[in-house]
């Protein structure tokens, strides 16, 4: 790595999303880069004191193995581009298809996986299928997310379905799902997109992740304000509104009178003006609220099973949802978890 003059020397995290929590070395973890508190003799340098010491000395050990991993991941990254162009794509050849896929199998290392779904997330059926069998077969909190995140985000349904089956068969009911799996769901809810809204409400369901309930009940309804874009006053004037509506009338009136004098004649030219009375409706601000029925339904549907009681009535009051859940749904939670835990110590074998 290169020094030059009055500069600091960054790591920067690679992966398709931070929220997928994947390791950032391709192949092991990278250790934290020590930080030296010496300056770094620079003939010429005019850094500030602070600045020098918060510079990280390109030939520590450990800035050159994070290097080297950085060069070992771009050259992994052309490989599976050449097996991609070579055996996938357009390519009919069967065989020559299902020598790729072998290869493909190959690359076990979970901080491959955002690479690995960047470039094969629409290749054909095949290709996907594989792609979801490895990260099931990783059997570890990077190959969960990376489930998660295809069974969230993905733009084919058919994609998206397969990924959550194999996440389903990996996260038994005895098994806790990980916190990339939950960051994956939540950054779906905030994402906007309303199939990966839908889709994460579903994951969250599936999962009977009940910690998450306050993130559907938050987000089956959205709203965002419209800018100001309709000018009711002069061109340029900063008095504006969304929109307006006049309910008036006009009345013509002559303004002015100019004579006009001609051989043996005269005449007059009238200017005629108009002023208009009445009333005028002039919209300032407004929001435009979505309601999410694929989010709302999941949510009904998930806690009327959970509290034993339907949850229809709520609606789309998220007040009125999330008193319901505070004063009611959590408590009853609790309650249950008492008697499980009073049940399991009376069936105990005494000591």
């Amino acid at each position: 790595m290169p020094h030059s003059r009055s500069r600091l020397f960054p790591l920067r995290a690679t992966g398709i999303a931070a929220c997928l929590a994947l390791p950032l070395s391709v192949f092991g973890q990278t250790p934290p880069v020590q930080v030296s508190g010496d300056e770094i003799p620079v003939s010429g340098d005019d850094s500030p004191e602070w600045m020098k010491k918060l510079a990280i000395d390109p030939a520590s050990p450990n800035a050159k193995r994070y290097a080297d991993q950085q060069a070992k991941r771009k050259a992994t990254e052309k490989e599976l581009r050449r097996l991609r162009l070579k055996h996938f794509g357009g390519v009919r050849n069967t065989a020559l298809r299902q020598e790729g896929l072998v290869k493909l199998r190959e690359y076990t290392d979970p901080a491959l996986f955002p690479l690995m779904v960047r470039l094969f997330q629409d290749e054909q059926a095949d290709v996907r299928n594989t792609l979801l069998d490895i990260f099931r077969d990783a059997q570890s909190d990077e190959g969960d997310a990376s489930l998660a995140w295809i069974a969230v985000h993905a733009d084919d349904a058919e994609f998206r379905n397969s990924a959550l089956e194999r996440l389903h068969a990996r996260l038994h009911t005895d098994k806790a799902p990980p916190a990339q799996v939950k960051l994956v769901i939540y950054e779906g809810l905030r994402s906007g997109k309303e199939s990966a809204m839908a889709s994460a409400s579903k994951l969250a369901h599936g999962l009977n992740l009940l910690e998450v309930v306050p993130w559907l009940i938050n987000a089956q309804v959205t709203q965002r304000p419209t800018t100001q874009n309709v000018a009711t006053g002069s061109i340029g004037s900063t008095d504006s509104a969304l929109a307006w509506i006049l309910v008036g009338q006009q009345t013509a009136f002559v303004s002015d009178l100019t004579p006009v004098v001609g051989p043996y004649a005269v005449a007059f030219d009238p200017q005629l003006s108009t002023v208009t009375t009445g009333t005028i409706l002039r919209v300032i601000d407004a929001a435009v609220v979505a309601y999410h029925v694929d989010i709302h339904n999941e949510l009904v549907d998930w806690t009327t099973d959970e509290f034993g009681k339907t949850t229809k009535q709520l609606g789309y009051n998220v007040p009125a949802w999330r008193n319901w859940y505070q004063d009611e749904f959590v408590p009853e939670l609790k309650r249950r978890e008492q008697e499980k835990l009073a049940k399991q110590a009376a069936e105990a074998p005494p000591k």
